[in-house]
């Protein structure tokens, strides 16, 4: 618990939570002793309105203890006569009030507090019938080599946690910054910072802090160290089997860590083995974690098997018993639009909007109801709120939402600057994973509106901008977008041979399921050829290792499947994957001109099957969603002609 102050001497009163999180630190070496983490036991003091409280009272320790699911409190004081500190300390059974032993230890100034807690630590051990041998081989590096021998420095990292617990990443950092100003080693900041960067996105700002933070492991904890390699290796798709290795080596010291179990639920979930995931995440949340990511990606497991109640359930769950969390919202937000209901996705964002006026994911997701609502005039004005906040994933986020919306109205002029102008932001910012997705992005874009030299431009920027961090998603997409752009431009030679690059990195690499994107191009390669039959298998056998969840059903695989079956004969085989396109929800995200050009191949093919109903309603349809489009489209053109034909039988 955090300590009561008694000195009469308020600008001591950071080593209140000082202390706590010192003695957290040392003890959670143990491998003995599961003790709670200092942000979870700040998240249940917030909730209990107990943050500011001074002391405790015997039922506030219990509601304390009973939510953490803890069996012991440790709960003490610290006083001061001249420059000697005197700090007292009681461990006491949370159910019974039961004393079951107290200490007291003495020194000499503020730098003499990270001794004290070295010798409470041992003291402590003693008190829950450790063995003399046991406390002799446990686990334990003096607390000042494994944070910092700094008081000052630790009280701007104490303060930047608090921060960093309640998701000012920017405000943490800041201070994380001036205690490693005064202490140049103090891995554990480093790391804190790293992670902050994470938070916001800022994957090359949290390579080189995590770099810093594995620089100084000797500074760390066995625990600390393991999950800092295990960090710093997660970095790179390529290492992630470094990272499993290290997570699984300090699970087999502490298998309880809340830390390693979420991280590697993590590193499984980026791998698509969702039931590793949710086996991880689950020894998180079944112990009781009330870490919110622990929930929220729980749930996205779930969504990505198919199972939507459950994954609405955790959620529910989360708000109902733990706290009324905006992420939560927000996640409940992105589940209801995957599945079409978008009133309820609505309710969700406006909760989520009471609870945090400022985040910018709000603007994301109100934006998307209105996109997928083909409410397009109040969808472009969340976007371009989006577009000017002042954090850089909120605006690259905003340009992206904007290309999306501008692609579904084939408004491909405008869209040309919002590319540009992605590449730019991530240029500027140095994030070259944010550069490799916007150039993937532009390849996409330049192949769909036929400037295919550009495409491929682009997508050689994609690579080189992947292959320089070792970005491995980025590069795998590079070779499949060059390989589509060559097919488009005739060179099949070329197209087969990247095709080939692109089947033997998947091969060579850990994410496995990632060889639907071969399957996809191989099926282009064989409906180039007229081998229909083949084409079909292709393009069935990529779709059947495509998740369900958010983003995951894609409009270009099934565009593709429907141009095999049309161009087969097979008209209506072509006409049920060009209605499965037109149901879509995020399916279509990044996809909006396939989208809309589905219409426009079921108003044809209705037509050549005499159904002029249907095909009045679609060829009106996509004049809708593109009547505001560039001039000259001929789809535009052609389905006018259409329609006007068909009125006037």
């Amino acid at each position: 618990m955090y300590f009561e102050n008694n000195t009469g001497e308020p600008n001591l009163d950071h080593w209140r939570k000082a202390l706590s999180e010192l003695l957290t630190a040392d003890l959670s070496q143990s491998k003995y002793l599961s003790v709670m983490s200092g942000d979870k036991l700040y998240n249940i003091l917030d909730d209990l309105n107990l943050l500011d409280a001074q002391s405790y009272s015997s039922e506030d320790l219990e509601r304390v203890g009973s939510r953490g699911g803890v069996e012991d409190i440790v709960r003490g004081s610290y006083t001061k006569a001249g420059d000697n500190f005197r700090i007292n300390i009681m461990v006491q059974k949370v159910n019974t009030g039961e004393l079951i032993g107290s200490e007291r230890v003495e020194g000499t100034g503020e730098e003499g507090m990270f001794t004290m807690v070295d010798e409470l630590t041992k003291r402590i051990k003693e008190n829950f019938e450790l063995s003399t041998e046991e406390i002799s081989s446990d686990l334990d590096k003096e607390v000042g080599k494994i944070t910092t021998s700094s008081p000052e420095a630790y009280k701007y990292y104490s303060e930047g946690r608090r921060y960093h617990t309640i998701g000012e990443n920017r405000k943490s950092i800041e201070l994380m910054e001036r205690a490693i100003a005064i202490d140049p080693q103090f891995a554990m900041a480093y790391r804190s910072i790293a992670v902050s960067y994470n938070n916001l996105f800022l994957f090359a700002e949290r390579k080189k802090y995590m770099e810093k933070a594995l620089e100084f492991a000797d500074r760390l904890s066995e625990r600390e160290r393991y999950i800092i390699e295990g960090d710093y290796y997660w970095s790179s798709e390529a290492t992630y089997d470094k990272s499993i290795a290290a997570y699984e080596k300090l699970l087999e010291l502490y298998p309880d860590d809340m830390i390693v179990n979420h991280n590697l639920a993590g590193i499984y979930q980026l791998l698509e083995d969702h039931d590793m995931a949710i086996e991880r995440y689950e020894v998180c949340t079944q112990a009781g974690e009330e870490f919110i990511h622990s929930h929220t990606q729980l749930a996205d497991a779930y969504a990505a098997k198919g199972l939507y109640d459950e994954a609405k359930e955790i959620l529910r769950n989360y708000i109902d018993n733990i706290s009324d969390h905006v992420l939560a919202h927000h996640m409940l937000a992105y589940l209801h639009l995957d599945l079409g209901e978008f009133d309820q996705a609505l309710t969700e964002t406006e909760k989520a909007i009471y609870l945090d006026p400022t985040h910018y994911e709000n603007l994301a997701i109100k934006g998307d109801i209105f996109y997928y609502r083909e409410e397009f005039f109040e969808a472009e004005e969340e976007y371009l709120k989006l577009m000017q906040t002042s954090e850089p994933a909120g605006q690259s986020t905003g340009f992206a939402h904007m290309l999306n919306l501008k692609m579904l109205q084939g408004k491909f002029d405008e869209a040309t600057g919002l590319v540009k102008k992605g590449v730019e932001i991530s240029q500027k910012l140095g994030q070259k994973q944010w550069e490799s997705r916007w150039h993937f992005g532009g390849a996409n874009f330049y192949m769909r509106t036929g400037n295919l030299e550009e495409a491929i431009k682009e997508c050689d920027e994609a690579w080189k901008s992947a292959e320089e961090i070792g970005f491995l998603l980025g590069q795998r997409r590079a070779l499949y977008n060059k390989g589509l752009a060559l097919l488009k431009m005739g060179a099949v030679e070329e197209a087969k041979k990247t095709a080939n690059d692109l089947k033997v990195m998947i091969e060579q690499g850990l994410r496995k399921r990632a060889i639907r994107f071969y399957f996809h191009l191989a099926g282009m390669l064989e409906l180039e050829a007229g081998n229909f039959s083949r084409a079909i298998q292709n393009f069935n056998d990529a779709l059947s290792l495509v998740p369900y969840g958010p983003l995951a059903k894609r409009a270009d695989f099934f565009d593709s499947l429907a141009q095999a079956y049309y161009k087969s004969g097979d008209v209506e085989k072509a006409l049920d994957e060009y209605e499965r396109i037109a149901t879509l929800t995020t399916g279509r995200d990044n996809l909006g001109d396939i989208y809309a050009r589905s219409f426009y191949m079921l108003g044809k093919i209705h037509e050549e099957r005499g159904d002029s109903a249907d095909a009045i309603e679609n060829y009106e349809k996509f004049l809708f969603l593109w009547k505001d489009a560039d001039i000259g489209i001929a789809e535009v053109e052609d389905a006018q002609k259409r329609l006007d034909g068909l009125r006037n039988q």
